[in-house]
């Protein structure tokens, strides 16, 4: 798409929805991104591939429109509101519980926000909204085993995609919205997803999830283990050459941990590797290392 939106590293344009996608999977490819840990877990930089995306999207039209582009300010504070929607719904919603994948919650706040960035007024914005809890959620069935596999790391840009598909229908087509989305008796969210439950909020929205959340910063690994890595590296040196002497390995963590990464058995592609704290921790035993390579077939292979 001639003078489309530019995916960084590549010489794509496209259209708004399909380069959120593109964008959306491109920031969680590695995951050195950052991570919102409460009743339902989540990195709230995903959100990201919808405001890039539209972003640029805004940008290049006012340009050719002889206009004002958006400023990194902006983008830094639309960046502030969808974290703030994605963890604040967090903190005490948890959808890991009624088998839906976090997700969801990029999906709504990147909805909310694109609207908004699209010149959508309040009722819009709340069009949009219904439409994406109409959506209902992903299963996080590609995150367990035994079905692990590498959707987990393009379902943050599926849920950038559908959220500007939603942001424009409302914005450009008017779509109608649907009031009691969430709260229709038998067919609403809550019903049909939630168990009856209504959400909860803590505290109100502001900028609490931004000055807040955490970030992956030493390795390539999921939250819970990236302290179990970090003891293994240390202990590489004494064990390096003692690896056949080893009995056992005894691993504590938090119940999240061990709902989300402890695995045993065979491990059947790089997906069900990087969320599995057992090889999290023997990789960077036997070898002082844990990059994103490590969680290939090359060397899971090596016996």
């Amino acid at each position: 798409m001639v003078g489309g939106v530019r995916v960084p590293g590549t010489s794509h344009e496209l259209d708004p929805v399909q380069a959120a996608f593109a964008i959306g999977t491109q920031i969680r490819w590695l995951d050195f991104n950052d991570t919102w840990l409460a009743a339902e877990w989540g990195h709230p930089s995903d959100n990201l591939g919808s405001i890039l995306a539209v972003g640029d999207y805004l940008s290049r039209k006012a340009e050719r429109e002889g206009r004002t582009p958006l400023d990194m300010g902006q983008v830094l504070r639309y960046a502030i509101k969808a974290h703030e929607i994605q963890g604040i719904y967090a903190l005490q919603n948890s959808f890991n519980r009624v088998g839906l994948d976090h997700v969801i919650l990029v999906r709504l706040a990147s909805t909310a926000v694109t609207t908004h960035m699209l010149g959508g007024d309040k009722d819009a914005i709340i069009s949009a909204v219904a439409h994406s809890w109409i959506d209902n959620g992903a299963l996080r069935t590609y995150r367990h085993a035994p079905n692990t596999g590498p959707r987990k790391s393009w379902a943050a840009g599926d849920a950038c995609r559908r959220a500007v598909t939603h942001a424009l229908n409302a914005v450009d087509r008017g779509v109608v919205g649907y009031p009691s989305a969430l709260s229709a008796k038998t067919w609403g969210f809550y019903d049909v997803a939630f168990k009856g439950k209504a959400f909860e909020f803590e505290r109100p929205f502001g900028s609490y999830v931004m000055e807040n959340v955490l970030f992956k910063i030493s390795y390539p690994a999921e939250f819970h283990a990236q302290t179990a890595v970090e003891c293994a590296m240390r202990l590489h040196a004494e064990v390096a050459l003692r690896l056949d002497q080893i009995e056992r390995i005894e691993i504590e963590t938090q119940e999240a941990g061990a709902r989300i990464i402890d695995k045993t058995g065979p491990l059947a592609n790089y997906a069900d590797r990087d969320h599995c704290i057992q090889y999290m921790v023997a990789v960077p035993l036997i070898f002082g290392r844990l990059v994103a390579a490590d969680y290939g077939d090359a060397v899971a292979a090596d016996p």
